[in-house]
Formats: structure tokens, C-alpha cells, sequence
């Protein structure tokens, strides 16, 4: 599991506020926390939120690039990289999020606390939802993207001629005209090229890392949602 403020390449969460290296995980929470240690992580997971923000800032602006002539191998790659930063930080902030509700759940934290708590938590809740929807505008994207027969058609079998065809399929058809026109559609696909094919190729395994780079978002605000519940009416 990921330990509280391990992002890769991040300048934040250099350590534990909770005592410890970092690797160690989180550590029992205590029942009182120093004040100064609390606004740490109240700050560290608001520069999170502002880095989920920014990188789906950038996932827009690459998902304008797609199917143009910036659509490139790089392109893809940064979209997998951003999207793995961005999860790790997703789930390195509800987990910051889950130990506030609990330090701050006591009574004789202050008001402005759980006001700030409560602030903290709809911003996340709002950049997941943000990051959520341009992912899946990426898929849809990136499908729509695939050569058409790709999309429907694996590998074509021979054609029945129309003559041979049962005569409720003959009228479904459109008659022999549309019939030899489907095959010839079929004998274009049949001449596709190697360079073709591995073009295709490319596009569904990016295909493939981007679905499952997708996080369950409405989980994830569900499981946040509930932290409120759970606080009852401290906030």
C-alpha cells in the first residue's frame, strides 16, 4: 500500500507528519496531534488537490491533440504517465482526508478545523470529478480513433454468394448490388498494410492502458461522502 505523501516527483510529502519515514506507512494516530503538524497535512493534501487539478488541465489539452498530427507516441506516453501520477496522489489524498476526519471527529477541535476539513474534502471531490470526465472523453476518444472496421470486424470470413442467401436475408440485404458492394468493402479491408496494421495495434493497446489507468471515481466520492456521514454534525 502507498504510504502518505510518496508521490513520485512530487515536492510534497517529503515525510511523515506522523513520526517516521515515510515508508513505514501511517502510524497510529494519536489522540492529540500538534497544531502545526495538523495544518501540515491540511496543506500538503490542498497542494494535492491543486496537482490533480493542474494535471487534468494538461489531459485536456492532450486529448485536443488526439487523432492530429501531435498524436504521437509520446503523447500517449505522457497521457499513462499522467494518469498514474494522478491516481497515486487521488488515493494519497483520501487516505490524508480519511486521518483528518478522524483527528479532527474530537470536540475540542476548533470549529475553523472542521470548516477548513469540510472545504478541503469538497475540493477533492471536485477534482476527482474532474479528472473522472476527461478519462473517459480520452476512451471515447481514443476508440473513435480506431479504423472503422476495426471496430466492428476481427477477421473477415468468406462471403455467401447473394444468390445463395436465404430469400428473407436476400430483401434484409438490399438486393445484389448492395450485396457486391459490402464485398468490396470487405476485399479493402482484406489490403490493409503491415504498416496499417501496426498503427492499429498501437491504437488499441493505448486503448487498453487507458482503461485501465480509469478510476472507479464514483467510488472514490462515495467513500468520501461517508466521511462526512461518519463525522456526524461536526462539521
Amino acid at each position: 500500500k502507498m504510504s502518505y505523501g510518496s508521490i513520485d516527483g512530487s515536492g510534497f510529502g517529503s515525510r511523515n507528519p506522523f513520526g517516521g519515514p515515510s515508508r513505514q506507512g501511517y502510524q497510529p494516530l494519536a489522540t492529540q496531534i500538534d497544531p502545526s503538524e495538523l495544518q501540515e497535512l491540511f496543506q500538503e493534501t490542498s497542494a494535492n488537490v491543486f496537482r490533480i487539478n493542474s494535471n487534468v488541465t494538461s489531459l485536456e489539452r492532450s486529448l485536443r491533440s488526439l487523432g492530429t498530427s501531435n498524436d504521437t507516441q509520446e503523447l500517449q506516453d505522457g497521457l499513462h504517465a499522467t494518469q498514474q501520477e494522478t491516481n497515486k496522489t487521488i488515493t494519497t489524498s483520501t487516505k490524508a482526508i480519511k486521518q483528518l476526519s478522524e483527528i479532527v471527529r474530537g470536540s475540542s477541535r476548533v470549529r475553523q478545523e472542521r470548516l477548513q476539513l469540510d472545504r478541503l474534502k469538497n475540493q477533492l471531490s471536485d477534482a476527482i470529478q474532474r479528472y473522472g470526465a476527461v478519462q473517459k472523453k480520452i476512451a471515447e476518444k481514443s476508440k473513435a480513433l480506431l479504423p472503422t472496421g476495426q471496430r466492428s470486424t476481427k477477421q473477415q470470413s468468406p462471403r455467401t454468394p447473394f444468390s445463395d442467401l436465404p430469400d428473407d436475408e436476400k430483401i434484409f440485404n438490399g438486393g445484389d448490388g448492395m450485396w457486391q458492394n459490402q464485398s468490396q468493402d470487405q476485399a479493402l479491408l482484406s489490403e490493409i498494410t503491415e504498416e496499417d496494421l501496426e498503427v492499429i495495434r498501437q491504437r488499441e493497446e493505448a486503448i487498453q492502458q487507458i482503461e485501465s489507468d480509469m478510476l472507479d471515481v464514483n467510488q472514490i466520492i462515495k467513500d468520501l461522502a461517508s466521511m462526512v456521514h461518519e463525522q456526524g454534525d461536526t462539521i
